[in-house]
């Protein structure tokens, strides 16, 4: 399966839960590194876009616009080096279609609370870890 193959199926996934706010990490820590980037395809490739940066002071993380962001994006939110959760911007909702908890697998919800394994056999897209 490529990383096209896989951000089709996240971009038509039914999702699990939506959500009026984007469930993201509010807290920095330079051990998990959490993050929010946008995920986009162009032609055969994937790419993620960071929108997310810390303050050294407060240790808080900034998310840019979020919500700006258009309809029918996929966005993916880093809270720890094994939880990585897909949302796609729904009508001003954010729903969760996908969530990942190891490098090999992306857990994908097609049908409610009952994720489908897809493999990841080109690895991780994201170029954040």
């Amino acid at each position: 399966m490529t990383n096209r193959d896989l951000y089709n199926i996240l971009h038509s996934a039914v999702g699990c839960s939506s959500h009026k706010n984007l469930p993201a990490p509010k807290l920095w820590n330079s051990i998990d590194r959490p993050h929010v980037a946008l995920v986009e395809s162009s032609y055969d490739r994937v790419f993620c876009f960071l929108l997310s940066q810390y303050s050294h002071d407060t240790k808080e993380l900034w998310i840019n616009n979020i919500d700006s962001i258009p309809g029918d994006v996929v966005v993916e939110v880093k809270h720890t080096n094994s939880d990585y959760r897909y949302y796609r911007r729904d009508r001003g909702a954010w729903t969760k279609v996908a969530e990942r908890r190891d490098q090999f697998f992306i857990d994908v919800y097609q049908d409610g609370n009952h994720p489908i394994a897809v493999p990841t056999l080109e690895g991780n897209w994201s170029t954040f870890d």
